[in-house]
């Protein structure tokens, strides 16, 4: 027999901060606190999140890409693998925080593109996470899904592997 999982949501930590911790509860219904996460915080029952975990996590959820912008940003990589030449590594230079090379600019995706990216969706029944996949990119990524729909800005690196995809399958 497997027991249901606790939920752990406010009003655990609200029964656990007034069993538990009387004197904080108390400044909690008093007022003293802006919320109840931060009685939770001040009773021991919650942790805070540091500068590094929020970094790990933000690393975590980033694409190889922006991985290797950020590297590149810091100055703590080599801008290209010798002997390479790809669009990825080479758009990014060392420059001071908050400016970007003009090679990772954003732009429309192109109409004739747009439909030739529709028509191969529709004809293989595929969603745009499959797509990014294809190309090599994090499936969960949307920027194309919503250049798609929304008719955002795209970098030039995606419009590039779209337009590489498109040869590849427009035969398929």
């Amino acid at each position: 027999m497997t027991m249901k999982p606790q939920k752990r949501d406010n009003a655990y930590y609200l029964e656990r901060l007034r069993d538990d911790h009387p004197s904080v509860y108390a400044d909690f219904q008093a007022g003293k606190f802006k919320n109840a996460a931060e009685a939770f915080i001040a009773a021991g029952l919650r942790k805070t999140k540091s500068g590094l975990d929020l970094l790990r996590s933000a690393w975590s959820k980033a694409t190889p890409t922006e991985q290797t912008a950020f590297k590149a940003l810091i100055g703590c990589a080599p801008l290209a693998p010798s002997g390479s030449t790809s669009a990825m590594t080479t758009a990014i230079t060392p420059s001071p925080i908050g400016a970007i090379s003009t090679s990772m600019s954003k732009q429309a995706l192109p109409g004739a593109l747009e439909i030739a990216v529709r028509s191969i969706m529709v004809r293989r029944r595929l969603k745009t996470g499959a797509v990014m996949r294809e190309m090599g990119m994090d499936p969960l990524d949307a920027s194309l899904g919503m250049a798609l729909n929304r008719r955002t800005m795209v970098q030039e690196a995606l419009v590039v592997a779209l337009e590489k995809w498109v040869k590849t399958n427009s035969g398929l």
